[in-house]
């Protein structure tokens, strides 16, 4: 028989899992808007996540009742996601756009400082000189595309009338 403080002590033990599992969904849509994938892409990756979250959440459940299980765990399960949900889901958004910033701005500034610490000075001088600037690549972009530009279909037009073949004027030759 399971005893009272040992309920007590698995309700909050489910309720803390339950907000760590909507937590985790606000992180994961977060990522996914931050990363702009395409949308099939987007729910292979949710299903993935979502059942490695749920076989996580049943070896915790596994673990915290020794293999007892009770109905009321996933009402927990549900209650702690709905705290979650309710009162603090937007300030987390918030927070998370915050931090990301932050880490964006001392990722910016360390970018630096770990390629000069990695690649010797002497080779980043060599590829700038190797590699063609941004202008250079907007022309030979520009090249190709007057090369290979679709030319129209007036070459050889087709008369339905008299189902015979008429040869187009060469006046831009």
């Amino acid at each position: 028989m399971i005893g009272v403080r040992e309920q007590i002590i698995w309700i909050i033990y489910f309720l803390v899992f339950g907000y760590f599992l909507a937590v985790m969904d606000d992180i994961l849509n977060y990522v996914l808007k931050k990363c702009r994938i395409n949308q099939v892409l987007s729910y292979i990756f949710q299903l993935f996540f979502w059942l490695g979250l749920a076989y996580l959440a049943t070896i915790y459940m596994m673990k915290v009742t020794n293999g007892a299980l009770t109905i009321y765990a996933f009402g927990f399960f549900v209650i702690g996601a709905l705290i979650h949900i309710s009162y603090f889901s937007k300030q987390l958004q918030i927070d998370l756009a915050r931090c990301d910033r932050f880490l964006g701005k001392i990722y910016q500034r360390v970018k630096k400082l770990i390629i000069i610490i990695v690649i010797p000075k002497e080779v980043i001088n060599f590829f700038r000189k190797l590699l063609p600037r941004k202008k250079t690549f907007n022309w030979i972009k520009h090249k190709f595309r007057k090369i290979f530009k679709r030319k129209k279909a007036d070459e050889k037009t087709i008369d339905l009338k008299d189902d015979t073949f008429e040869h187009a004027s060469f006046e831009r030759l």
